[in-house]
C-alpha cells in the first residue's frame, strides 16, 4: 500500500467533526489532496511534533483527534509516546505510516526497521497498539483501530518509496492554514 492510498483510506473513514493533525512533508500533502477540510491542521517544518500537537487538542477538545504521523517523524519526537501513554487522552488516535525510511528527503533508512513502534506505544501506556504488515486486510485493521479504546496507535507498514510523485504543495500559507483550522474549531465551540 502506498502512502497516498493509506492516507485516503483513513480519511475516508473519518466523520466531519474529527480533528486531524498531519505530519509535515508528504503526509500533509497527501492528506490535503485526498480530503482537504478546514478541521485538518497541516504541519509544515515541525518534524517530530505531530503527537504533541494532537495530544494538546485531545486534552482540550471534545472531538476525536487523529494524528497522521510518519515513522521517522515519530522517532524524532519519541518522548511523545510517553506523554500520550501517561496522560491517556480518551479521544486520541495515532496513525504511523511506516515506510522504514525518510522518503520525503531521499529514502534514507529509518530505525523503525529495528524498533517495534506498536510495542513501544503499548509499553508507554497506549490502551491499544498494533502493527499491520504487508498482506493483511488494511481496511479491517483501520476500522479496528478507529473503534479501539484510546489512546490507540496503529503502525501501518507502507511501500518504502511511492511509485508516483508526491502530491503538489498545499496552496495555502502556514498562516492561512492555522487561521482556517482555528476558525473551524472556534465555530464548533460557538455552536456547543
Amino acid at each position: 500500500m502506498t502512502r497516498a492510498e493509506a492516507v485516503a483510506l483513513v480519511l475516508s473513514r473519518l466523520t466531519p467533526e474529527v480533528l486531524v493533525v498531519a505530519a509535515d512533508g508528504a503526509i500533509s500533502r497527501e492528506a490535503y489532496r485526498a480530503a482537504d477540510r478546514p478541521r485538518s491542521f497541516y504541519m509544515l517544518g515541525s518534524m517530530g511534533h505531530v503527537a504533541s500537537i494532537a495530544l494538546g487538542l485531545a486534552l482540550s477538545r471534545p472531538e476525536r483527534v487523529v494524528a497522521l504521523d510518519g515513522d521517522g517523524n515519530l522517532l524524532m519526537g519519541f518522548g511523545n509516546l510517553a506523554l500520550v501513554g501517561g496522560l491517556r487522552p480518551s479521544r486520541f488516535y495515532h496513525l504511523v505510516l511506516d515506510n522504514q525510511c525518510y522518503a520525503t528527503t531521499g529514502g534514507q533508512t529509518c530505525l523503525s526497521r529495528q524498533v517495534d513502534l506498536a510495542a513501544a506505544a503499548a509499553g508507554c501506556g497506549y490502551a491499544w497498539a498494533r502493527r499491520c504488515g504487508a498482506g493483511e486486510d488494511v481496511a479491517a485493521a483501520v476500522d479496528a483501530w478507529l473503534s479501539a479504546p484510546s489512546p490507540a496507535l496503529f503502525d501501518l507498514v507502507i511501500d518504502a518509496l511511492d511509485p508516483g510523485p508526491v502530491a503538489e504543495r498545499i496552496p495555502l500559507s502556514p498562516e492561512e492554514m492555522a487561521e482556517r483550522f482555528r476558525d473551524a474549531v472556534s465555530a464548533t465551540l460557538a455552536a456547543e
